[in-house]
């Protein structure tokens, strides 16, 4: 199914060249990352601000260290983190899954995945906690890491699973 949907793409990227027209856009399913952050919010209840600002810190450490910023919210890895933090929540635990399934499934050539959990847990202690791990910072710092998803759910318990996916196609 691929193959041929990578067919007809190439036939229309040919045929839109040949006749002289421009095409430059994100694949269907990616979106530029345009982050909304209000004042204050819950945290246990507000998920939609507390994935926004887990990229927002993202970025300001990548730009610390002269890194592109992640701009692209990809729907296809979104949607595998928002899955895996379903998954943590229901079982209790922390592991990651095997990374094949969302290369395959989202097409891509590079994922990257960190995890965190904790009661009370904010965007801040997250990403804190990935930078003083070693291999979590790996993934954070990556250059290419272009295409960003972010998967939060909270238990009843008030423990909060955080799954944080960067991705890139090239």
């Amino acid at each position: 199914m691929r193959t041929a949907a990578r067919l007809v793409l190439a036939t229309t990227v040919s045929l839109a060249v040949t006749a002289g027209l421009v095409v430059a856009a994100l694949p269907a399913s990616a979106a530029t990352w345009v982050p909304r952050t209000a004042e204050s919010f819950d945290p246990s209840s507000d998920l939609d601000e507390f994935e926004d600002r887990v990229l927002v810190r993202i970025n300001r450490v990548r730009a610390r260290r002269d890194l592109p910023q992640v701009r692209v919210f990809q729907t296809c890895v979104d949607r595998y983190a928002e899955r895996w933090s379903q998954r943590l929540k229901r079982s209790g635990e922390l592991v990651h899954r095997h990374l094949g399934s969302v290369l395959d499934g989202c097409d891509i050539s590079w994922v990257g995945e960190n995890l965190v959990s904790g009661a009370g847990l904010r965007p801040s202690t997250a990403v804190r906690a990935w930078l003083q791990s070693p291999p979590h910072r790996r993934v954070l710092l990556k250059r290419r890491a272009t295409w960003a998803g972010v998967g939060v759910r909270v238990a009843g318990d008030g423990r909060a699973y955080v799954v944080l996916n960067l991705g890139d196609r090239t």
